[in-house]
């Protein structure tokens, strides 16, 4: 894959991992198929103030504190999987509060696929956590998908390239 290669924005892969995620005491992540990924924003929000020894009066900036935007995964209604048990798992129900072995944080994994089907550039999300769901409008005037929507806030990202994630496991494994 080139370097300049342009990279298509409907060829992408969402997986999660993390606690509660694993198969006969295996670690496995959760594919789950999306139609939509949007939110990936980091903001570094600043403080504007004039130095004491700029006679211009001149505005300078210091960093102050950092903003991730909520990321929004949308798909289609299927029947119930892991995933979907997750996110609900993670909100109170109507007689109890969230399932304790359920409301944990999670890694979302977002990888770009190149037009050969290889991994592009890929996004690790951490400390994801479920904020808001939603299902879209039902009507019977239409032939649509019903869609469904998982909002999700984070603590911080990573932007990978590439075949890094590969890389780092082998140096982890000297």
């Amino acid at each position: 894959m080139a370097d300049d290669e342009l990279l298509r924005s409907f060829r992408f892969r969402v997986t999660l991992s993390g606690e509660g995620y694993t198969k006969d005491g295996e670690s496995e992540p959760e594919d789950a198929a999306f139609a939509q990924c949007s939110g990936i924003k980091v903001v570094n929000h600043v403080l504007r103030m004039r130095s004491g020894a700029d006679d211009r009066g001149a505005q300078g900036v210091v960093p102050a504190t950092v903003e991730y935007s909520n990321l929004v995964l949308t798909r289609g209604v299927t029947f119930g999987n892991r995933f979907l048990d997750w996110v609900l798992g993670c909100f109170p129900s109507f007689e109890k509060g969230p399932d304790e072995k359920k409301a944990v944080r999670k890694t979302i994994h977002i990888v770009v696929m190149t037009d050969e089907g290889k991994e592009g550039v890929a996004w690790d999300l951490y400390g994801a956590y479920p904020v808001a769901y939603t299902l879209g409008n039902m009507s019977a005037l239409n032939s649509e998908v019903l869609m469904e929507s998982v909002e999700f806030a984070y603590s911080g990202f990573e932007r990978r390239a590439p075949g890094k994630e590969a890389e780092d496991n082998a140096n982890n494994k000297k």
